[in-house]
């Protein structure tokens, strides 16, 4: 089963509310013009120049426009391939490219239909919504404003300057230039392949050298000095105290059993809210510990601590930050765990939602953003990112031009947003190194790097501003030299 989310926006970013009732009059005043999409799969689905799709952080950074809110329409059994269908069909008819219309056919309307129909959910979108058009071409001077209203819907955005193709693997295909850009470029759904499209040539320019980025090894926590700390206050049976005061011991030979008991035993202080942050803090190095055998409690622990970090169970930001640091260290010390690609071999739901929970725990425009509890939270979640990265990126390639995962356009380009804002040296260099080793891979590069022209959400000035740091400079040059 897979949430589905509707986001819903404001086209006219609060001007209707101040507005609408002086023009309107107050009986058919409007608060928004809304625009809403399906947010599911990964996916935003919506209608404009057709039905399109892309992710859900490129929708909102190439449109310069942000949600007023995301709800919950339900879990769905639809699969991603039969919704995709779906819309295939629709594009071809009902929400073709030229059958926008104001009152009946607009971005609004797919989106009920999309929820109701292709995804087969009892909810769709507020009824409110729906009943826009027709309540302000009810007002006296509704028919005057309507040519206004209209150049205000999405159909007529500016375009962005990347275009959305799909293929069997459900993976990001470059836009074509426009010179030779066709309709399918205009609605993507018209015409999509059924294979993969043919590799690109390669030419044989040497890549730039990234000696810094090259010499790169996962970021992991190994402080043990904290130890003793956290078994004073977890306070756990002498034979618990016993075995997890091993875990100061860094070069101490594990057995299967004791790593076992010591996850068994871990999990079970993570029940009490006083308790979890120090059973983190051991739990961090746990994950670091090898066994002669493969630990099943390890990837249940890990899964553990993922399921709480989704659902929002830790209250204050210095466990969230503890708790990217567990996932930090698993990931970055061993393979992904199981869970985190699906039957197949496509990275799982669960594994895109944490990194797009990462990528928010890394917004450096948050209130008291300057705080040490918000820098620490931001300075963990972008190590965990770093990490995913370089485990996402080690495969070889041939030319780069292979199409981005799901999880590496969800990282490159959450690593890009805000960056400009960030005033943490160590957050920036992060992002600076998730960025790095993505445009310089083997496998992503080409593509990593066409993407990051068009998005256009790294320029010289900014590369330039971070280079005068010292713990940024290396990096960001680097950076720029792959651009």
């Amino acid at each position: 089963m897979t949430e589905v989310h509707i986001a819903i926006y404001d086209l006219s970013n609060g001007m209707a509310r101040g507005l609408s009732a002086q023009f309107l009059g107050p009986q058919h005043a409007i608060d928004i013009i809304p625009h809403t999409a399906i947010v599911a799969f990964g996916k935003e689905y919506f209608f404009g120049q057709g039905i399109e799709m892309c992710h859900p952080h490129e929708f909102r950074m190439t449109r310069g426009i942000q949600p007023i809110d995301i709800q919950s329409l339900g879990h769905t059994s639809c699969t991603q391939s039969d919704f995709e269908a779906w819309c295939r069909a629709q594009a071809q008819g009902r929400f073709s490219a030229t059958s926008y219309d104001l009152l009946s056919r607009n971005c609004n309307n797919f989106t009920e239909e999309a929820a109701r129909e292709g995804l087969r959910l009892g909810r769709g979108v507020p009824g409110w919504i729906l009943e826009v058009p027709q309540r302000f071409l009810s007002s006296p001077m509704g028919t005057m404003i309507r040519p206004m209203l209209e150049q205000m819907q999405l159909t007529n955005a500016a375009p962005t300057n990347v275009s959305h193709q799909m293929n069997n693997d459900q993976s990001y295909t470059p836009a074509a230039t426009p010179a030779v850009a066709t309709a399918a470029a205009v609605n993507p759904w018209a015409d999509i392949p059924e294979t993969s499209p043919a590799p690109k040539e390669s030419n044989n320019v040497s890549p730039p050298e990234t000696p810094f980025l090259d010499k790169q090894t996962a970021l992991l926590s190994t402080d043990t000095g904290v130890v003793k700390l956290c078994l004073d206050r977890l306070n756990p049976a002498p034979d618990q105290h016993e075995i997890l005061s091993k875990l100061g011991n860094v070069n101490y030979a594990w057995t299967h059993a004791e790593l076992q008991s010591i996850h068994q035993i871990l999990r079970s202080f993570m029940n009490e809210m006083k308790q979890v942050s120090f059973a983190l803090m051991l739990l961090r190095l746990a994950v670091l510990r090898e066994a002669p055998l493969i630990n099943a409690d390890e990837s249940q622990s890990i899964d553990f601590v993922a399921d709480l970090l989704l659902k929002n169970k830790y209250g204050s930001m210095s466990t969230r930050s503890m708790a990217w640091c567990v996932l930090s260290n698993a990931f970055g010390s061993k393979q992904l765990p199981s869970w985190t690609t699906d039957g197949n071999n496509l990275q799982s739901d669960k594994f895109l939602q944490l990194i797009d929970k990462a990528v928010n725990d890394c917004d450096p425009t948050v209130v008291d953003a300057s705080a040490p509890s918000h820098k620490s939270l931001r300075q963990s979640a972008s190590a965990f990112l770093y990490n995913i990265t370089l485990t996402l990126t080690k495969y070889d390639g041939t030319d780069g031009n292979s199409e981005l995962t799901e999880a590496i356009m969800s990282v490159l380009i959450g690593c890009l947003e805000n960056l400009g804002e960030e005033t943490d040296s160590t957050s920036v260099a992060r992002r600076y190194m998730c960025i790095g080793q993505i445009l310089k891979s083997r496998q992503f590069g080409t593509t990593a790097v066409g993407l990051t022209k068009d998005l256009g959400m790294l320029d010289a000035d900014m590369i330039r501003s971070a280079s005068h740091d010292d713990a940024v400079g290396k990096v960001a040059k680097e950076v720029a030299s792959l651009l």
